[in-house]
């Protein structure tokens, strides 16, 4: 799909007394298989001030995608709203809440919020193929998506925990602290999604079964792991530890800051999925969607760890009793959302995680149960085998 320019961009772009749009470049941002849910495209936008001079903004433009049937596996007409509320209203609403108690460095995990709409006639009834969320452009800033077929090394991943303890920890003090504002600010903006794709889950699931005879060492375990994945996920959120939930933190939906080759900050993008429920569920998906095998094998549990000391850190300098959520109790939730949510979630997105560049469709034309045209790669088997290994020696499936 060939997209030239944003209609009225003028009207979501904050423009200062005077100033006017006078030029507007719109280019594809993702190659297939990089991003599923969205359109994403670059824009760049070149100012006339009232001075006569001219100023560049550089943003990324996210939009509906053109194919209806993934506009129904995503639930387009709620996510999309879903996302501008977690940039517009969400992250300023924590920010705010750690400000009030003087935090000096609030979280800036996600990208910053530049403008957005969900249609062209000015009101709040349906999300059109007008609708756009106008971020920044990170790439600018020297962020970049890693290569989603080899996963993070240790220090990466440590970023991206840290992040996500922070995205867990704020919202849930918040919560705790000022529950009505957590209702009207936060969580009316966190929906379930259920992927309503009944045609394609079923050829997945044939994939899957196919693959895993295919794999050195699974044969023996197809029936049980597939009794795990055609077990429908429990999506009821649990108290105490129910709180953002990003829902969807693979390679693909962070940006890694480097400086000389060494990662020195993260940022979370695609927060279209999120939705209210357990930490554990974000962590249990992160490590073993995207985190190298071998560093997992080693440090699984210190990078459990290092993210329950992080999250009881944040609710400790918001002045949040931290009783119940002890590591025994976290431990719980893991095992909990392991054995009830994650494991097919996982299975899954390992599809598109390993499809070699190229053999990914465009997005308008995805049908159900496709993600690429070729065969699975060995990389994909050793992360395949490497999961159910993990899954079983835990006694999570």
């Amino acid at each position: 799909m060939n997209v030239n320019e944003i209609k009225n961009i003028e009207n979501i772009i904050p423009l200062d007394e005077g100033e006017k749009i006078i030029k507007q470049t719109v280019n594809r941002l993702t190659a297939p298989g990089e991003n599923y849910g969205s359109l994403m495209l670059s824009v760049d936008i070149t100012v006339e001030t009232q001075d006569g001079e001219m100023k560049e903004i550089n943003a990324v433009a996210k939009m509906v995608p053109p194919n209806e049937f993934i506009q129904k596996i995503f639930n387009t007409q709620v996510t999309f709203r879903n996302e501008i509320g977690f940039y517009k209203n969400i992250v300023p609403t924590l920010q705010n809440f750690q400000r009030e108690h003087g935090v000096q460095e609030v979280i800036d995990f996600s990208s910053k919020y530049i403008g957005s709409r969900i249609n062209l006639k000015d009101d709040n009834t349906q999300v059109d193929s007008d609708a756009v969320l106008l971020l920044e452009n990170l790439k600018l800033s020297n962020f970049k998506n890693l290569e989603r077929t080899e996963g993070f090394d240790l220090d990466v991943s440590k970023l991206v925990i840290k992040d996500l303890a922070y995205l867990h920890g704020v919202s849930l003090a918040l919560k705790l602290q000022k529950p009505d504002v957590f209702e009207n600010e936060v969580k009316r903006f966190l929906t379930t999604l259920k992927m309503d794709d009944s045609e394609g889950a079923e050829q997945m699931k044939a994939k899957i079964r196919k693959l895993i005879e295919s794999v050195d060492g699974c044969k023996p375990f197809v029936s049980r792991v597939m009794k795990a994945i055609d077990q429908p996920p429990n999506l009821q959120p649990r108290e105490p530890f129910a709180t953002i939930s990003h829902n969807d933190v693979w390679v693909n939906n962070t940006m890694i800051q480097l400086d000389r080759k060494k990662p020195i900050k993260n940022k979370l993008v695609d927060f279209q999925v999120c939705n209210y429920g357990s930490p554990a569920k974000d962590l249990l998906f992160f490590l073993f969607s995207s985190v190298k095998n071998h560093i997992l094998e080693k440090h699984y549990n210190d990078l459990v760890q290092f993210y329950h000391r992080t999250f009881t850190s944040v609710l400790k300098e918001l002045k949040c009793d931290t009783t119940q959520f002890s590591f025994g109790a976290f431990e719980k939730e893991l095992d909990y959302e392991a054995r009830n949510s994650q494991f097919g979630h996982i299975v899954f997105m390992c599809f598109p995680i390993f499809a070699p560049k190229g053999s990914v469709k465009d997005i308008a034309e995805l049908l159900p149960g496709e993600f690429s045209d070729g065969p699975p790669t060995e990389l994909h088997k050793q992360k395949l085998a490497f999961v159910i290994k993990e899954f079983i020696k835990r006694n999570w499936i």
